[in-house]
Parts: structure tokens; C-alpha cells; sequence
């Protein structure tokens, strides 16, 4: 009796300290589900729940509706079943998930006789995912309202994120990051238990990254999502995976590369098993991004595959590692097939831009052309910053794919500041890069140097490797340009042939479709005089076109 009463002091201390784990430990050995009051029975559900261990979860959970139900206790009885509903959504296992809702609701109404909050949620979600957003609004609001008289924090904040995840689904945007806001400021304040606020934050940064395309707050609840995680102790398990992989997602657009890398590991080892595993394929396809844009081809091809096999996206990032390694007809193959599976604003926003680079790439001038223009009436629709700098760098790479040097300008002047206010480094590198190009277009070299060496100050920062070396090949000493009668565009081309790239992956960095390069290459070799590439880049180098400095 003694040992047991040490093991449960020692639990409620674990628990206290957020060191879940330990906590499952020392319940266990206090007797379990059915050797605990019931309060503490439903500490050892939140504790399991969070750290991963599923079975104990279930267990303790099952045992908290019997006994609570048992007593007439509604509403946490029905709590009980809204985690384990929760439990079994998160394995896949839909039909017992709603079974334990179908069981609550046979509990009929609370003590102050309305539905519980819980069931009302619940069944706002299957509203939400049909699109019939009214009705979910509706059932939500008198969740809320319940909540609020009760003082059910973790309801409350539940039903004010999901409202908010509606409205932004229904195209009420402002309204919908309002109550996102609020909700994540009852999270901030302390006013969710820690299984709740692990579940709100993901849902929150997932709802502005995903449906929204509102990156300043991706940015700000993700800092405050690192903040709490620096606060507890690493609990593993679905909960805290899903929580590294946005971490990571948010590092990914700060140009914090391999720290990314690293977050998305420990996600990958602790989702790796049980219910988690229906997780894992959108942290190894993070992983697979972070890696493309290093350089780490291989490791990103791994990553790619990796998440197909967990049934996670692969795309647009599987297409743009094709057009780094210039394979321009896997590319291209690759995103027409995503485009023409995707349905809905958020899909078609995450492809759009990729899709406009890579059909470029391809020579598929017209399809690029539709691209860009949907995605600008989706700029439209979203409102939002990161989604006006992409359909602006569209824009300004349409102009430059026809050599329209004057309008490409402004565009992707515009695209620029816009990452650059949104604090997204490597976006506004490849804008500076692109905006060389125009410069170099117009004849103004000296700008186009000078848009040239920032972007390669941020890509060596950032270690973007491939990148890098493209910079490298455009860069220029001091008067060549004109050399030789080759144009602006020709040199452009001379100095990718000397670090030597192919002319499909030519094309592919210069958005030019591989027959135009042809073309180029054959001029430079005319006017050069010579008859291979090897020739043309030691030509370049002796005479001075091209600088083989770094």
C-alpha cells in the first residue's frame, strides 16, 4: 500500500512537471485505470495521450466514460469520449471514433440540460469537411457559448479555432484569423491543458500556412510554439511530432535550414510507430524540401519517396529536385499530374507557382501563361502577401521567358519587397536573380551585379548550394559583357556552359525552353569561333566574358 501511495505522489509530481512519460510510468504502478480515483484516471488518459502510448490512453479513457457515466457525470464523460474519438480519428480507425461519439450522445444533455459542447464539436468537424459551413458555424457557436458559461477552457478555445478554420475555409478570411487570433491568445494565456494546446497550436499554424497563406502569423505562432515546446520536457508521440514538423516548416521559411533538418528527424523517429505513422509523410516531405534546397539531392530524393510511401504530398517539390537535376520532362510530367488532381484554392496555390517555372522550363509558354493567371485570382482570394509575391514573380518570369525586359522589371521588383517585408530570405534571393537578368535585358550590368552579389551573399548564408553556383555563373567582371557581339542573354548563357550545366538545366534556371538555348549556344559558338562547349568556356575564361572566380 505504501509503494502505492509513493507511486502516485510521484505521478501527480510527473505530471505537474509536464514529464508525461514518467508520469504514464508511476500511474501504471499505482494500479492503473482501475486501481485509481477517477481524477486521477484522467490525469494518466491526458499523460498517455500526449507522450504517444496509445494503449494506455485508450484504456484509462474507456475507463473514465464508464465511471463517469456511471455516475450521471455528463460532461466529462462525454469529455472522455471526445479523446478517445480523437484517439481513434488519429489511427484511421473512423467507425470506433464515431461509435464513442454515438455512445456519449446516448447520455443524453448535460446538467444544464444542452447538448455537450464536445458532441457539438464533433459534429461540427464532419459539417466543416462536407462544406456545409453554416451549419458547422451554428453548432460551434452555441459550443463556445456553453464553454463560456462553464468555464471550460479547453472547449472554449477548441470551438473558437475550429469556427475560425470555417470561416477562413468559406473564404471569410478576416473573420476567420480573428478568431484564430483569439483562440491561440486563450492558448498563450495559459488557459488550455497541455493536450489541447499542442493540438491548437498545430491547428492554427497548419490553418494560416495551408489555408490562409498568412506566413507573419505562420512566423508568430510558430515562435510561440517553440517557446512552449522549450518549456517541457520532449513527450514524443503524434502530438509532439506534428508539433516539430511545424516548427520545422516555419525554420524552412526563415532560411534555418538545418535546424529544419534536425526537427524533422526527431519527428520522423517519434512518428515512426503506432498512430503516428499516418503522420509521418508531411514531415518527410519537409525533409525533402530542406535537403532539395541545400543541395542534397540524394537525401532529398529519399525523403520524397519516403513520404509517397506514407501517402504524404511529394509535390511541387518532387518536380522543382527534376528541374534542379534537369530532367525538364519528369518536371514537367510531375506538376501537370498534381495540377490535374488537385481541387480547391489551397491545393491549387501550393502547385501554381512551381508550376509556373518548371512549364516555362518546358516550353510550354501558354499552359505558364494559365497558371500565372489563376494564380493571380487566387492572390485575390487569399489576401495575402505570400500568394502576391508569387503571382508577381510569375508575372515578372513570363516577361523575362519573351525577353520583355521593361515589364518583367517592376513585377519582380514588386515579388522582392514583398518576401523581403514577409522576412522570407530565400525567396527574395531568387527574385535578385531574376531581377539581374532583367537588368542585364535593359543594359544596366552594373544593377544586375549588384542584385547578383546580395543574392549570393544570401544563398552562401544559407548554404543553398545549387543556387550558389548559378549566381557564380552569372557574374561578370567589370566591361564583358560586350565582348565578342555576344548579348546580354548570351552571355548569361556563356557563363552557365563554363560551370557547366547542361541546356536543359540552362533552361531551366533561365525559365528559356531547351530549344531556344540551342539556339543560343549556336550563336555563342558562331560568334566565338569555336565548335564545343569545352572550347567556348576555356574562350570565356582566357579572354575575361566570364569570371571563374567565385
Amino acid at each position: 500500500m505504501a509503494d502505492d501511495v509513493n507511486h502516485l505522489t510521484r505521478a501527480r509530481a510527473f505530471h505537474k512537471a509536464s514529464a508525461w512519460r514518467q508520469a504514464c510510468d508511476e500511474f501504471r504502478a499505482a494500479g492503473g485505470p482501475t486501481g485509481l480515483d477517477i481524477e486521477d484516471v484522467e490525469c494518466f488518459a491526458e499523460c498517455a495521450q500526449i507522450a504517444g502510448l496509445r494503449d494506455d490512453a485508450i484504456a484509462a479513457l474507456m475507463h473514465s466514460f464508464e465511471a463517469r457515466a456511471a455516475r450521471g457525470q455528463v460532461r466529462p464523460a462525454v469529455a472522455s469520449a471526445f479523446w478517445l474519438w480523437e484517439a481513434y480519428n488519429l489511427n484511421g480507425e473512423f467507425a470506433q471514433a464515431n461509435g464513442w461519439m454515438a455512445r456519449a450522445r446516448e447520455l443524453g444533455p448535460d446538467d444544464a440540460g444542452k447538448e455537450p459542447g464536445w458532441l457539438l464539436i464533433t459534429t461540427a468537424y464532419a459539417r466543416i469537411a462536407t462544406g456545409a459551413t453554416d451549419e458547422a458555424l451554428g453548432l460551434l457557436g452555441r459550443a463556445r457559448e456553453g464553454a463560456a458559461a462553464v468555464h471550460d477552457g479547453d472547449q472554449l478555445a477548441f470551438a473558437t479555432l475550429l469556427t475560425g478554420r470555417a470561416l477562413v475555409r468559406s473564404g471569410r478570411l478576416p473573420e476567420g484569423l480573428d478568431c484564430l487570433d483569439d483562440a491561440m491568445l486563450r492558448v498563450l494565456a495559459g488557459e488550455t491543458t497541455p493536450r489541447t494546446t499542442s493540438l491548437l497550436f498545430c491547428a492554427a499554424i497548419g490553418t494560416c500556412q495551408v489555408e490562409a497563406r498568412d506566413l507573419s502569423r505562420v512566423r508568430e505562432w510558430s515562435a510561440a510554439l517553440g517557446s512552449w515546446l522549450d518549456t517541457v520536457p520532449p513527450f514524443g508521440g503524434p502530438f509532439y511530432g506534428n508539433c516539430l514538423t511545424y516548427r520545422a516548416a516555419h525554420l524552412r521559411l526563415a532560411g534555418q535550414w538545418t535546424d529544419a533538418i534536425t526537427q524533422l528527424e526527431e519527428a520522423c523517429r517519434g512518428l515512426a510507430e503506432g498512430a503516428g505513422a499516418r503522420l509521418i509523410g508531411h514531415p518527410r516531405y519537409e525533409l525533402g524540401e530542406s535537403h532539395r534546397l541545400l543541395g542534397n539531392f540524394a537525401e532529398a530524393e529519399a525523403a520524397y519517396r519516403a513520404a509517397a510511401f506514407a501517402g504524404g504530398p511529394t509535390q511541387p517539390g518532387l518536380a522543382l529536385l527534376r528541374l534542379c537535376l534537369g530532367d525538364v520532362p519528369a518536371a514537367a510530367a510531375g506538376i501537370r499530374r498534381a495540377l490535374g488532381e488537385s481541387v480547391g484554392p489551397s491545393a491549387r496555390v501550393e502547385l501554381l507557382p512551381a508550376a509556373v517555372t518548371v512549364l516555362l522550363a518546358a516550353g510550354a509558354g501558354a499552359e505558364a501563361v494559365a497558371a500565372a493567371a489563376e494564380l493571380g485570382s487566387l492572390a485575390g482570394h487569399f489576401n495575402s502577401d505570400s500568394v502576391r509575391a508569387a503571382h508577381a514573380r510569375a508575372r515578372g518570369e513570363l516577361a523575362l521567358a519573351n525577353d520583355e525586359w521593361p515589364t518583367a522589371l517592376p513585377e519582380l521588383r514588386r515579388a522582392a519587397g514583398l518576401w523581403r517585408d514577409l522576412d522570407v530570405p530565400y525567396e527574395t534571393a531568387r527574385c535578385s536573380v531574376l531581377l539581374a537578368t532583367a537588368y542585364r535585358g535593359v543594359g544596366d550590368d552594373e544593377a544586375a551585379d549588384l542584385e547578383l552579389e546580395s543574392a549570393r551573399a544570401v544563398f552562401t548564408r544559407l548554404g543553398a548550394r545549387p543556387d550558389q553556383q548559378v549566381v557564380d555563373g552569372m557574374l561578370l567582371r567589370p566591361g564583358s559583357p560586350s565582348q565578342h557581339g555576344l548579348s546580354p542573354r548570351e552571355v548569361q548563357v556563356l557563363g552557365l556552359i563554363v560551370h557547366g550545366l547542361t541546356n536543359r538545366a540552362i533552361g531551366a534556371e533561365l525559365f528559356l525552353s531547351e530549344r531556344t538555348v540551342q539556339r543560343h549556344v549556336s550563336n555563342i559558338f558562331d560568334k566565338l569561333g569555336v565548335n564545343s562547349r569545352t572550347q567556348a568556356a576555356t574562350h570565356a575564361i582566357e579572354t575575361g566574358i566570364i569570371s571563374s572566380a567565385p
